[in-house]
């Protein structure tokens, strides 16, 4: 059999006995075990019936992997994926494939620091790229190394036809390409000692960072999405200045996708999104503002005047008004 023809055949085995022609996808991994025949005669060719064991073997693995049946990351399994996608026990920095090393030099008095990044040569063997931190400072070497990473799993992505393989190799790109947005964006002094800190603090564990990131990240991302959908104005005044881009569900309760929804998102001046943030105001389906009983004493001094209305509203937002109405919006108080 022409091995070329049939590259991919992890967990397929080809049986050809007389007038007896098919192919077999069987898997035995603990828990599950699965096995299924696809014959040449019903599918109508050899290529055809590969095609199809093939295409149930994929969909069989991604319903393991997404029930957490099967974890991705297993060692058992972590041929089918020709990278590790997890946090290894020696990270210390939460991102995955990077991290920030000590070594000792014996032609120098300190020790050499570098943020490293982890790849694989054309042979498959595991190797690391460093970025020195005395010359190209703490943020850029990350930056650089990261980098490093992001385009060695770009092009194992572009060489992967398992589409297994593929979408979970895609998501760790995905996670790169955010983490990148994120450091760049990083101009503030207070912003960027923040992130480093984070990072290297000994005293957080990498599963902690890496959560923390996930949130820094997710929440950034959050915040362009909402200034983009609103032309980086205040929803309301129309200013520029200022400009806060606010959680309408909050992000403590809001599910993954919900986090990330620009329609759940409202661009504020800081007074109005102040007053959104703690209930003393709402919006109605049209967009139109609601005051609280405990506002209206003081609403006027705070320039709202109760006539205001967000005109742009889409109907996408009003679910999460709702939410906010029932939930957040204190009418009486």
């Amino acid at each position: 059999m022409n091995n070329e023809e049939f590259p991919d055949r992890k967990y397929l085995k080809r049986l050809d006995r007389g007038n007896e022609h098919r192919w077999q996808f069987q898997f035995e991994c603990d828990p599950i075990k699965e096995s299924k025949n696809f014959s040449d005669s019903k599918y109508g060719s050899k290529a055809l019936s590969y095609q199809a064991a093939r295409g149930y073997r994929d969909e069989f693995l991604k319903s393991a992997f997404d029930l957490g049946i099967l974890d991705p990351n297993d060692p058992s399994l972590r041929h089918s994926i020709p990278l590790v996608l997890a946090l290894s026990p020696r990270n210390t920095s939460g991102i995955v494939g990077v991290s920030r090393e000590h070594r000792e030099r014996k032609d120098r008095k300190s020790p050499e620091i570098n943020w490293v990044a982890n790849y694989q040569d054309e042979g498959g063997t595991n190797k690391q790229k460093s970025f020195p931190i005395t010359r190209l400072g703490e943020k850029e070497a990350l930056l650089q190394a990261v980098t490093f990473r992001r385009n060695f799993v770009l092009r194992v992505v572009e060489s992967t036809t398992n589409s297994i393989k593929r979408e979970y190799i895609e998501k760790h790109l995905q996670e790169l390409d955010a983490l990148l947005a994120y450091i760049a964006a990083l101009e503030d002094d207070a912003d960027v000692f923040f992130f480093l800190g984070t990072i290297n603090n000994p005293l957080l564990s990498s599963t902690t960072k890496q959560e923390m990131l996930s949130v820094r990240i997710g929440q950034q991302r959050f915040r362009k999405l909402v200034l983009d959908m609103w032309g980086h104005k205040c929803a309301i005044t129309g200013a520029a200045q200022f400009i806060t881009a606010s959680h309408i569900k909050p992000w403590s309760i809001s599910d993954n996708s919900e986090r990330l929804d620009p329609f759940n998102g409202l661009a504020l001046s800081p007074v109005y999104d102040k007053a959104f943030d703690v209930g003393l105001i709402s919006f109605d389906d049209e967009g139109r503002i609601l005051i609280s009983k405990r506002l209206a004493r003081d609403a006027s001094l705070l320039g709202i005047s109760g006539r205001e209305r967000i005109r742009e509203l889409n109907f996408l937002h009003r679910k999460y008004l709702s939410y906010h109405r029932q939930e957040r919006f204190q009418p009486n108080e």
